[in-house]
């Protein structure tokens, strides 16, 4: 008889027990459940490639440096000129690629790269800014920005929720333990124990 399959989470536990640390007046930190997630490569100045994958996911694709979209349980992170991280949604990753076809277009399912932290609270960027140069001042880093980073000497990416009160952290699956240990001992000053 085969053995159930699992999944695991990148900290190592199963998805139905994902991590919570801190006080919800202060900040809190949360492992969010594994999702899919798509590399999308394009030149944006290529419309025909643009519009295919705009009409594929029903979302458009953010064209503006360290911005995001938000539509229902999708999102795009716009990480280059030609690159942007989609995340969740129900689309498929081979549908995305059938309908590019023979465009100058690329759509990888990277949805095993990444472990997806939420930091909440009205100190989430205090903690964040131990560890992080970007300047999280809400007249720079505004509700619905992102930005490719080192936090904690750890590439990540992160976007600012949109209701200005907490983050989203993107981090490879083989630092999230670390990156994890890290944002509750830099939470302890804020009440996080």
């Amino acid at each position: 008889m085969a053995d159930a399959l699992i999944e695991r989470t990148a900290l190592g536990g199963e998805t139905a027990g994902l991590r919570s640390h801190g006080d919800a007046a202060l900040v809190v930190l949360r492992e969010l459940p594994p999702t899919m997630m798509i590399d999308l490569r394009l030149d944006p100045a290529d419309s025909a490639a643009l519009n295919v994958a705009e009409r594929s996911l029903s979302l458009k694709l953010p064209l503006i440096p360290g911005k995001s979209a938000v539509v229902a349980d999708r999102l795009a992170l716009w990480f280059g000129p030609d690159q942007w991280l989609i995340v969740g949604g129900a689309v498929e990753v081979k549908e995305l690629q059938r309908a590019l076809g023979d465009l100058y277009a690329s759509a990888v399912d990277v949805s095993d790269l990444r472990a997806v932290f939420e930091l909440t609270g009205p100190h989430a960027a205090d903690v964040l800014r131990k560890g992080c140069a970007i300047d999280l001042h809400p007249r720079v880093f505004a509700p619905g920005d992102c930005a490719i980073t080192a936090l904690a000497r750890v590439r990540v990416a992160f976007r600012q929720a949109d209701d200005g009160q907490g983050y989203r952290i993107f981090v490879e699956r083989s630092y999230a333990p670390y990156l994890w240990d890290w944002l509750t001992d830099a939470m302890v000053e804020y009440g996080g124990m």
